[in-house]
């Protein structure tokens, strides 16, 4: 069965360098540009993973997590924050998996990726 991934980015270079790398291991994708679109989107396709921008404009990746987390049709879903600075890291404070996100793919955020999509 393939799986799904949904990117909720605002920003496209995000949205681009993980979209190469799903393809490659052949998961289907979803791409939305806010937390909102990501909510709307997941109440007719539910993803296997959420990979979600920490700063959005509508709603921060953070919100996002805690709101799916809340909300009993997704909560099983995993979520994974990605950060573009380590102030963006410690408000995540361990509460979900999150990673640097630069202009390359994090091998840590690839290993996280490998283990929930492609294994």
């Amino acid at each position: 069965m393939t799986k799904t991934a949904l990117i909720a980015a605002s920003r496209s270079d995000v949205s681009r360098a993980l979209t190469e790398w799903l393809v490659i291991n052949d998961i289907d994708i979803q791409t939305v540009g806010s937390g909102n679109d990501a909510i709307a989107t997941m109440t007719h396709d539910r993803p296997d993973l959420v990979l979600a921008q920490m700063s959005m404009d509508d709603m921060s990746g953070l919100r996002l997590a805690h709101y799916l987390k809340a909300h009993e049709g997704f909560r099983q879903v995993p979520v994974i924050l990605l950060c573009r600075d380590e102030r963006e890291m410690a408000l995540v404070r361990g509460q979900w998996p999150a990673f640097l996100f630069g202009d390359s793919l994090n091998p840590a955020l690839i290993s996280e990726l490998q283990r929930e999509l492609v294994n």
